[in-house]
């Protein structure tokens, strides 16, 4: 499917020349003299070379047709991760290069869906943000302080994120999927 270059978003997957790179950052540019871009760096799916490049605004660039099958999340595996097709049962290992950072977020039991191009998994389709407890938390020091401040926080996966002061042990915090950041207690 063609698409202008002016529509590419993070997380889009490119054919470049029958080579599938992901999105991993766009900024549009608009110089005071001369056209439109869109300034682009992308990840080969498959080798993980990193790519810049720039389009103008006219072009048109190739978005991989995907096909999305909803999968169970089983268990880590010696060399990835093991995901169960909910229709057929048939079972793939989705490397750990493929799941990348999001591995905190992969919860044993749970369905996601999982973007193939033909018949190669090339991502992993996460929730926007998800529920964790705080299984350590400092202990809140009191300050003459106006401002909000941040201080390191361990969730039950492992991740450690910037939370308030206010968060302790035990409470259970929404965390944003794509940021890793805090969003708020629940």
């Amino acid at each position: 499917m063609q698409i202008n270059a002016l529509q590419i978003k993070v997380g889009n997957i490119l054919d470049m020349e029958g080579e599938l790179y992901r999105v991993t950052y766009t900024q549009h540019v608009t110089p005071g003299k001369g056209v439109a871009c869109m300034q682009t760096k992308m990840k080969h799916i498959i080798n993980g070379k990193n790519l810049e490049k720039r389009f103008r605004s006219a072009e048109f660039v190739e978005k991989a047709s995907l096909n999305e099958s909803k999968m169970q999340y089983l268990y880590e595996g010696q060399d990835g991760y093991v995901f169960m097709d909910n229709e057929t049962f048939d079972q793939i290992e989705l490397s750990a290069d493929l799941i990348g950072e999001s591995k905190f977020f992969l919860v044993e039991g749970e369905t996601y869906g999982v973007q193939f191009h033909e018949t190669n998994p090339v991502s992993v389709e996460f929730p926007k943000s998800v529920e964790l407890k705080v299984t350590y938390a400092p202990k809140e020091v009191r300050k003459a302080t106006a401002s909000a401040s941040l201080r390191p926080v361990e969730l039950e996966n492992g991740l450690t994120i910037q939370a308030p002061v206010f968060i302790k042990e035990g409470d259970v915090v929404r965390v944003n999927t794509s940021t890793n950041d805090y969003m708020e207690r629940v």
